[in-house]
């Protein structure tokens, strides 16, 4: 059915164009998701270096807590219950640590905790809280620019790829649409069958698909008819019909393009023409002179 497949065909050019509108719609969604895929090696080693920092520092604390809280008075004390609650154990000092960097909890109510012990543990905290802010944390943030900075990097090879294939399957949409139009099927179109089939709604809606302004029929032609033979085969429409897709503004700079070159031939041979002019008419004026 010969209908059928002409609306196959322009439900193909309007898939194609849908994709990509879309393709450049997400482009910052991809980019994120790209930059998380891609940053999970560095969490991992981040996740290692803070879980070791976070050892380190719990080892220390519970053992000086251990320590000063030898003995059943001490260890049952009301005094000393937030420092028993907070650093009593390894595992309980590694979640005060982690929630007091990670912001979980207010890291003052863990510097108020160790008042028991000496003032040496409390600068030490200090000393922990100071190297994950404002060291660990910001490597992690620099670490994670990076991976965002080369996802970047990716996404726009992948854009590159994709705008081929985006292309490709443009100039396979187009290739339907000259041969919907090329009526006598001799592998050329004449000004008359571009006009012709222009009154059809179906070939009207392949070009507002493709974003081609065709509402100067002979212009178009014209811009399309780059040897100026008064006819337009599937080289010139191809490649004519993707320099001139997009707006109207893209239509006008071609047209002024056009406009511009035949005045430059124009101006060309008026030269040329003024040029032989005056040499004929120095040697004009010489003859008496030499007599």
């Amino acid at each position: 059915n010969i209908s059928a497949l002409r609306v196959i065909r322009v439900v193909r050019v309007v898939r194609v164009a849908r994709v990509i509108r879309i393709m450049r719609f997400f482009r910052e969604l991809r980019m994120m998701i790209f930059s998380i895929l891609g940053s999970m090696k560095s969490l991992l080693w981040v996740m290692l270096i803070l879980a070791m920092n976070f050892y380190l520092f719990g080892v220390i604390f519970t053992a000086a807590t251990t320590a000063h809280l030898d003995g059943v008075r001490l260890w049952l004390s009301d005094e000393t219950e937030p420092l028993r609650s907070s650093f009593g154990t390894l595992d309980r000092s590694v979640l005060s640590l982690f929630m007091s960097m990670s912001g979980g909890n207010d890291w003052g109510s863990y510097y108020e905790a160790l008042r028991p012990l000496p003032h040496f543990y409390k600068a030490l905290f200090l000393i922990f809280v100071s190297f994950s802010v404002f060291a660990v944390v910001n490597i992690v943030t620099g670490v994670f620019v990076d991976c965002a900075f080369h996802a970047s990097q990716q996404d726009r090879d992948i854009m590159v790829e994709e705008e081929l294939e985006a292309k490709k399957a443009y100039l396979i949409s187009m290739r339907d649409l000259f041969e919907e139009m090329d009526t006598d099927e001799d592998g050329c179109m004449t000004v008359e069958e571009f006009e012709n089939k222009l009154d059809d709604e179906r070939v009207l809606a392949y070009f507002q698909a493709l974003k081609l302004d065709v509402s100067d029929a002979r212009t178009v032609f014209r811009l399309l008819d780059n040897n100026g033979d008064n006819e337009v085969n599937i080289d010139e429409f191809l490649s004519g019909c993707y320099r001139l897709q997009g707006e109207s503004r893209s239509l006008d700079m071609k047209i002024m393009q056009c406009e511009v070159r035949f005045l430059q031939e124009n101006f060309a041979t008026i030269a040329s023409t003024l040029t032989e002019l005056k040499e004929q008419l120095s040697e004009q004026l010489s003859l008496p002179s030499t007599a």
